[in-house]
């Protein structure tokens, strides 16, 4: 995880110690086990969050920022939807790659770890394929889509490869590789397939 501005290196610590936990389903998450994973006592804990939902809620947080931050950043960097769809696409995989733990949460894995943890959650990802169904319109109005690709549609494979990749990295199962992701949504979505992102 990226050190924030509004994290203390001990925050820091905290959710790390939680991302790691999560890996493991078999795991209950509680404060103590938390002090145990980076050798502290509870009071340690204690002294940055005043409680396991507090902890859970900034991991949301840092989970949303990751999610949603691509999607408010890289359009400034280009007004091509088959490059935002691929910087977007390409951030969101390395994020789940870097956090085996949280994709599992992602998916409700260890959702009732916290009492508001799955509306949260679930918040979450409609803000996500809300948000992507909103690039992929304007990509629509650019003529990017390929034909017959509706904006729900090409968004609902992006959310469903993007699930499929947590699924993945929650399970330990083999996956294809991020390009050969890209590529297959590149080809069932944009006007020119992995073309349109050449230039």
């Amino acid at each position: 995880m990226a050190l924030t501005a509004e994290m203390t290196p001990g925050q820091l610590k905290i959710l790390k110690a939680v991302a790691t936990l999560l890996e493991n389903p078999a795991n209950r998450i509680t404060v103590q086990r938390i002090a145990q994973e980076i050798h502290v006592t509870d009071g340690a804990i204690y002294r940055h969050y005043t409680s396991k939902d507090e902890i859970f809620e900034a991991i949301a947080g840092y989970m949303e920022a990751n999610l949603l931050g691509p999607l408010n950043t890289v359009p400034k960097q280009t007004e091509s939807t088959p490059k935002r769809l691929q910087m977007v696409f390409e951030q969101h995989l390395a994020f789940l790659e870097g956090h085996p733990g949280l994709a599992r949460l992602m998916l409700g894995g260890g959702a009732s770890e916290a009492a508001p943890l799955a509306e949260r959650l679930k918040l979450i990802n409609a803000k996500l394929r809300g948000q992507m169904a909103q690039l992929l319109k304007f990509g629509e109005a650019q003529g990017a889509l390929a034909p017959d690709v509706a904006p729900e549609q090409a968004a609902e494979l992006y959310f469903g490869l993007l699930a499929g990749t947590a699924v993945n990295y929650s399970f330990g199962l083999p996956q294809i590789s991020a390009s050969q992701k890209w590529q297959l949504l590149a080809t069932a979505t944009l006007q020119g397939g992995l073309n349109s992102t050449a230039n």
